[in-house]
């Protein structure tokens, strides 16, 4: 879907979303988009960057998104793809990610609601990445809520439990990517507005603005960071405990098994063509049982005694 909608003065919005060949080509035409850019744009695993095309005064910004896995459950990361000019503002957005565009309405209502001016579309897409993170730290704190539920167990952690956290730790391991992977590209845009050749060109709002997104940006990745390494030290825990557990199992078997040889000895001993002491009379397997029962309470003092040392 190809959309174009005028934000103010002679700035517009293209809002593409789930494009198809003929609408890219369109958009490569209309505005002479480098094929690079299309390749950026098409390819679901890109990273976050940034990159500014002094021939056609236009940068592109990739920026990956974390949004609902309906078939799995959980998040997954996407990137979206901003293209943007002192004119234009230009988003492609899959449409798993439509959440982005409707923020970015959102925000548009909002501007217009207020009669808030904005500077340039490049203030508008640094206040849409401003929302962009603020949805990060919100799905941070889910995360964090279903760490918590997982770190409630009785004795020792349920294979359901196990499986939960193997997902949240899938989870942070692409969420901590993203966020990083955005951090670079901010910084991208901020050497770019920096640079000698002046091209990509920033006021001192927007400046200011794109610090404030770095800053936002960088306390992201912070939270992720923090947030993958309670799980991890959670997963630490599990393991321990389920160590402990299956030493414990392994040492009730070996004493087990010792109590369990005790009787065919003895039985055997007694059992054997041989005189042996005790073994005439009436009751002499009475007198086996005890020799057993003495034998199975030595063995549990032994392991008892030496195991509290």
């Amino acid at each position: 879907m190809y959309r174009k909608e005028k934000l103010w003065d002679d700035s517009w919005w293209f809002d593409i979303s789930d494009p198809n060949k003929q609408e890219l080509q369109s958009l490569q035409e209309d505005f002479a988009l480098p094929r690079k850019y299309l390749s950026y744009i098409l390819d679901k695993r890109e990273r976050s960057r940034f990159d500014y095309n002094e021939q056609i005064k236009m940068g592109l910004l990739i920026w990956r998104v974390a949004v609902a896995d309906q078939k799995n459950g959980g998040f997954k990361v996407l990137p979206v793809s901003f293209i943007i000019s002192e004119k234009y503002l230009i988003s492609v957005v899959d449409p798993e990610a439509k959440w982005v565009t409707q923020e970015l309405r959102k925000l548009l209502h909002e501007i217009n609601q207020t009669k808030v001016r904005r500077s340039s579309p490049v203030t508008l897409l640094l206040s849409l990445l401003w929302r962009i993170n603020d949805q990060y730290v919100d799905q941070i704190d889910e995360i964090n809520a279903q760490r918590e539920d997982l770190a409630n167990y009785h004795r020792h952690p349920t294979n359901k439990q196990i499986a939960a956290l193997s997902e949240l730790s899938d989870q942070l391991v692409y969420l901590t990517t993203a966020t990083d992977n955005n951090v670079v590209a901010i910084q991208q845009m901020g050497l770019s507005s920096n640079s000698d050749s002046g091209a990509f060109r920033l006021n001192e709002r927007e400046h200011a603005f794109l610090n404030d997104v770095e800053i936002e940006t960088k306390q992201s990745q912070q939270v992720t960071q923090d947030a993958a390494d309670l799980v991890d030290r959670l997963s630490n825990t599990y393991n321990n405990i389920l160590n402990n557990n299956l030493n414990d199992t392994m040492r009730f078997l070996t004493v087990w098994s010792l109590i369990l040889a005790v009787p065919p000895i003895v039985s055997g001993f007694y059992g054997m063509n041989v005189h042996l002491p005790l073994a005439k009379g009436e009751f002499a397997w009475i007198t086996t049982l005890v020799i057993t029962l003495i034998l199975i309470l030595a063995t549990v003092w032994v392991y008892r005694h030496y195991r509290s040392k």
